[in-house]
């Protein structure tokens, strides 16, 4: 295993950890995190890596970390909750892209360095930004009926295995419709472009796996310890 590597499982471990530990905290605190995820997904899409021998983008690890966020969170607040905190990270979202393309728009002065820099990380065709939010919208809402579904089947037991589950699903439907909504017609060989991303993104969903199981059992004492407050 190469550096690239390590420092990949390193970063799911954490992203996933994070999600969950501030899930736990409050709505608030899923809130930012959640706008911090979808925000920064955008940006660092355009870094190339290699990792076990693959040309892939290093962002496919905050999707995944995003959704497991929002299924932790369906674990301990109701629906509305839910649906609110989703809706308040999309428009934090689009008013950040709002932002960034007024920035974007300022003349720089003669003496300025850092407009070709801010070009780079903050022009993407508006195609690829309309292609990105519409399937991060698209994904949470599908990942939120699936993931309740299996919650009714399962009596909210195997928290681990029914978020892998949906994430799993749900990665297949991101992949294939951000690839055509946004690559088709751009990207020679789409097909190989969206079964190396599936690899990748499985390969995430399957490292995360251990620390889903740890949070669902961490689920059980937050739950034991509301309850206790409120009998």
């Amino acid at each position: 295993m190469d550096v690239n590597e390590i420092i990949f499982c390193i970063q799911i471990s954490l992203c996933v950890f994070f999600g969950m530990f501030f899930a736990s905290r409050g709505r608030s605190w899923l809130l930012g995190w959640l706008s911090l995820l979808s925000i920064v997904m955008n940006i660092f899409v355009l870094k190339q890596v290699r990792l076990w021998g693959l040309e892939v983008t290093s962002a496919d690890v905050y999707m995944v970390g995003m959704l497991t966020s929002l299924n932790y969170a369906r674990e301990l607040y109701d629906r509305e909750s839910i649906n609110e905190i989703m809706l308040g990270s999309w428009v934090i979202t689009m008013a950040f892209l709002l932002m960034t393309q007024l920035h974007l728009a300022l003349i720089p002065s003669k003496y300025d360095i850092s407009q070709e820099h801010f070009l780079a990380l903050f022009s993407p065709t508006l195609r690829l930004i309309v292609a990105s939010l519409v399937t991060m919208m698209t994904v949470q809402v599908l990942d939120g009926r699936l993931f309740s579904w299996l919650q009714k089947i399962c009596k909210y037991r195997y928290f681990g295995i029914r978020n892998a589950m949906t994430i799993a699903i749900t990665q297949i439907l991101d992949t294939v419709m951000f690839s055509y909504l946004g690559l088709y017609g751009i990207v020679a060989h789409l097909n190989e472009v969206i079964f190396l991303a599936l690899l990748i993104k499985l390969s995430v969903v399957a490292i995360s796996l251990p620390i889903t199981v740890f949070g669902g059992y961490r689920k059980r004492a937050l739950l034991n310890n509301h309850f206790a407050k409120f009998p």
